[in-house]
Order: C-alpha cells, then structure tokens, then sequence
C-alpha cells in the first residue's frame, strides 16, 4: 500500500473522460502511487470501473491494489452478518477482476445511537476478528482497516485488537483522533481528507506541508487522496520521490 493513495470519490466525467482520468491513473502509478480507494457506494464507482478497462487497453503493465469502503451491518441492519460480509467482498473482486483486495475499510453503521453501537460492535467483535482471519487465510483480503465513525468506538475497538489498523479523518481542522493516535501502534493508520477538502486550508499551508503534517504522527502509514489533474499530482511528486527514497 503506498503513501498516498489514489482517492476515487470525485472523480467525475465533468472533469473528464475514461481516457482522461486512465492516464491520470498511469501516471500517479508511475510517480509511486498503487493503491486506490473506492467505494461502492460513490457516484464514481461506476467511472472507475470503466477507467480501469480503458488503463488496461492503453497499458496493461499498470495493475493497482485496491482498498474498498464496505459497511457490516449497515444502517438497516440490526446486527452483523458473516455472510453478507463474504457477499460484500466478493462483488467487490468480482467488479474489479481480482483475486485479493488489498483491503477493507469496514464500517460498523446502524440507526443506533453510538454507545448501543459500540456495545453490538463489542458483543460481536469475535464473530468480526474470526472471519476477518479467515478472509485472509484464503486471500481474500491481505488487511482490514476500521472506520470508526466515533472516538469512543475507536477506543473500544483499540483494545480488542480486531483490526491492522484504523482509518480517520486527520487535517488541521480535524483532531478528535489524536489522542487514539498516540496509543495506536507505528504504521497503523490510514488518514482521510488531509487537506479537509478545504481551498482555503490548502492556500493557507499549501499541500506538501498538509501531507507532511499526517505523516508527522508515527501510526499514519498512508493518506487518502483525491487528485484530479496532472498539475495536482505533480505538486506532490517530489513528496512521494522523499517518501520512495526514505
């Protein structure tokens, strides 16, 4: 999984075509860039898919990992299913040709207010640890990544040790995880929205010191990130060359 790695939600045809946003793709790889973030869920997933083929007609050599929001149980459900996990996953390598995800970032969402959430969670969290084991054992997924949605969640979850790590929001803006942060082991962490999807912060500190300032806390090993020009990514490429050569 690299540094940074290659956030789909906004991708859009507004801002162009398969063969647009496929050589975007084969240069963010080619500047160190291997993993992409999808979700379902997203408007884009549908552009992404196509985007993937249209990089496989003009370059075949080029191949992504992909890590992939997935929610078990979702908002309507009431408790966790193993099997709808397994269904989630599998749609998920059957949409992108695959035979492993490199992994998920799991959700444990529902209509309950947050501490009956994280009391289920707990309830099942064995349930939740065994067939994430077992999707590994048969190389379904090499990890798995919790959102959290909230601290308390977080903080529970930390001490059952279920997940390899944790991804959340992180940006100077956004600083409710820091504390967890200091008792999450080096390497464990996958920020989201470094640069708040804000103009404003990005004029303000500019975008290599927001990066640097997720990487400066030892448990973030990789940001999500949306590009959406080659201007953009060549902002950070002398970023991702330090992070190559470190």
């Amino acid at each position: 999984m690299s540094p940074i790695i290659f956030g789909s939600m906004r991708m859009s045809r507004d801002k162009g075509d398969e063969l647009y946003w496929a050589e975007l793709l084969r240069q963010a790889h080619k500047a160190g860039i291997d993993t992409i973030h999808s979700s379902i869920e997203y408007e884009s997933f549908s552009l992404l898919l196509s985007t993937l083929q249209k990089l496989s007609e003009i370059d075949n050599s080029v191949r992504f990992k992909h890590i992939v929001k997935l929610a078990e149980p979702h908002f309507s459900d009431s408790s966790y299913s193993s099997s709808r996990l397994q269904d989630k996953i599998q749609q998920y390598l059957d949409n992108f040709g695959v035979n492993q995800l490199e992994s998920i970032q799991w959700m444990w969402r529902s209509n309950l207010p947050d501490e009956d959430r994280v009391a289920s969670f707990v309830n099942q969290h064995k349930q939740v640890s065994d067939d994430i084991q077992n999707l590994k054992q048969e190389g379904l997924i090499n990890s798995a990544y919790c959102f959290p949605y909230s601290v308390d969640f977080m903080d529970k979850a930390i001490g059952l040790d279920v997940f390899d790590g944790f991804c959340v929001y992180r940006n100077p803006s956004e600083l409710e995880y820091d504390g967890l942060l200091k008792r999450s082991k080096a390497n464990t962490v996958i920020s989201i929205r470094p640069f708040f999807a804000s103009k404003e912060l990005i004029r303000e500190k500019g975008s290599i010191e927001l990066l640097n300032y997720n990487f400066s806390e030892p448990a973030v090993k990789s940001t999500i990130l949306s590009l959406s020009s080659l201007s953009q990514l060549n902002e950070i490429k002398g970023f991702l060359d330090a992070k190559k050569n470190f």
